[in-house]
């Protein structure tokens, strides 16, 4: 969870974001100032523009985005699956509300239609009104907006409706807990068809061990094919965050989750800060601790 609290130093007042994370450790960030507070049915939801971390946006006592982690986490949540699969066209992205990740979708010429799927009204109108950059993709012609529980609406899409399909979950417990059921897996694994490929986002895997196990566990019911990866991101607990990949394909390495299309990545490398050929093929690569994680 995080608070705001004043510290007295040098004679002046300042105002730090405390970022804890089970009250055990945590990131501590100077504030400049609040620039929006509100509140939902759903969360809290929060802007601060932060000096070390540019506007960071929280959700429900968590920070979920900041304008410095923007590219290692949205390039991470969205490239490695976007060059592994052969022609993705179609894209859902469950979770999406804070637009970063449609941002990096839509930068692929073979993406037709991307479907962002958002629980919460107010963290897409927060974006809009407050960190317009992330928010630039919601007035592509290619992007529908749902404002729905993403359970509830993927339960409905039709077999092999997405070629490739982004959980964006923000805080595991949070306001969208039926993503977390064995259930919403088997209807991802149907949306995506025989040739799609997913990502889920796992959350730290050092602080939030359970969290991706839980996720391969079900993942391995619902997919013929997984690989979790890894990304360093700063403002995240301990550094790190962890995502799955999974597929039922039957084509290539793995059934299609350890592809990379050089000639794909071409045509949007210039536009990337974080993600090369190199982070790609290195990000599945886990640390002994981390491996001892996923395969516990």
């Amino acid at each position: 969870m995080n608070s705001l609290i004043s510290c007295p130093m040098e004679n002046e007042t300042s105002m730090w974001l405390q970022n804890l994370v089970c009250g055990h450790s945590g990131l501590l960030i100077k504030v400049k100032q609040p620039v929006f507070c509100g509140a939902s049915p759903f969360q809290k939801v929060e802007v601060l523009d932060t000096y070390r971390f540019g506007l960071t946006l929280c959700l429900g006592g968590t920070v979920v985005l900041t304008e410095r982690d923007y590219e290692p986490y949205n390039e991470m949540m969205v490239h490695p699956a976007m060059t592994a699969h052969p022609n993705p066209e179609t894209v859902c992205i469950i979770g999406g509300g804070d637009g970063g990740s449609l941002r990096e979708v839509l930068k692929y010429p073979s993406v037709k239609r991307v479907v962002v799927v958002e629980i919460d009204s107010l963290v897409k109108e927060t974006v809009e009104t407050y960190i317009p950059s992330f928010a630039a993709g919601f007035a592509d012609q290619r992007a529908e907006i749902v404002i729905n529980d993403g359970y509830e609406y993927i339960k409905d899409v039709k077999e092999g409706a997405f070629d490739v399909i982004l959980v964006d979950s923000y805080d595991p417990g949070g306001p969208v807990r039926s993503l977390e059921t064995a259930d919403f897996f088997a209807k991802v694994a149907s949306a995506a068809g025989p040739n799609g490929i997913v990502v889920l986002q796992t959350d730290s895997p050092v602080i939030r061990p359970d969290m991706i196990r839980q996720t391969i566990a079900h993942a391995s019911a619902a997919f013929t094919h997984y690989r979790p990866y890894i990304s360093a991101l700063r403002s995240f607990p301990e550094g790190i965050c962890s995502f799955v990949m999974a597929s039922n394909g039957k084509g290539g390495i793995d059934g299609g989750v350890d592809g990379f299309d050089a000639e794909r990545f071409k045509m949007i490398a210039d536009t990337c800060l974080y993600y090369n050929a190199e982070v790609h093929a290195g990000a599945f690569l886990l640390p002994q601790s981390i491996r001892s994680v996923v395969s516990g």
